[in-house]
């Protein structure tokens, strides 16, 4: 009887085992590029004066070379770490008002969830520095514009 039952609980633990051979999710495998105005950028870092809004033109997606076409959708925003707004209107952008501010180094930080064509849904979670600095007497400052690229990592959410 011992054996019957071994032998019936075989398939059983067969299934187990192989149901845990698909574990690895085929992610997007893509580029973010953040287009921003209101500031200046030295080495990766961001530069605005305190009561200056910072702007986040655009997010936009690249996708590696040799995969398909990728989109973005919903968009959240993190000022250290700490939402502030969420979007799912192209381009994403918003603004970051730095009245208030305090002066030293913070982060800005996305989430956002990306789809790819033969792929499954991920979530691109990306940050990059910006410095709040002393505002300066006299002259309006001057504000400048670009593109940053921040180092990207594509998750399924777990």
């Amino acid at each position: 009887m011992k054996k019957l039952l071994y032998l019936l609980m075989l398939p059983l633990l067969a299934v187990m085992v192989t149901s845990c051979d698909n574990d690895d999710k085929d992610l997007p495998n893509v580029t973010l590029s953040i287009e921003y105005s209101g500031a200046t950028e030295q080495d990766g870092v961001l530069s605005v004066e305190q009561g200056q809004i910072l702007y986040i033109d655009a997010l936009k997606v690249t996708p590696a070379e040799g995969t398909k076409q990728a989109t973005l959708g919903q968009t959240i925003y993190y000022v250290d770490g700490l939402p502030f707004y969420s979007t799912v209107l192209v381009p994403f952008a918003t603004e970051i008002n730095t009245t208030g501010m305090k002066i030293g180094e913070h982060t800005l930080g996305v989430r956002t969830t990306v789809y790819q064509v033969d792929k499954e849904i991920g979530f691109a979670l990306a940050q990059f520095r910006f410095n709040v600095t002393e505002p300066t007497e006299g002259d309006t400052p001057e504000e400048g514009s670009g593109t940053l690229t921040p180092d990207v990592r594509v998750t399924d959410g777990d």
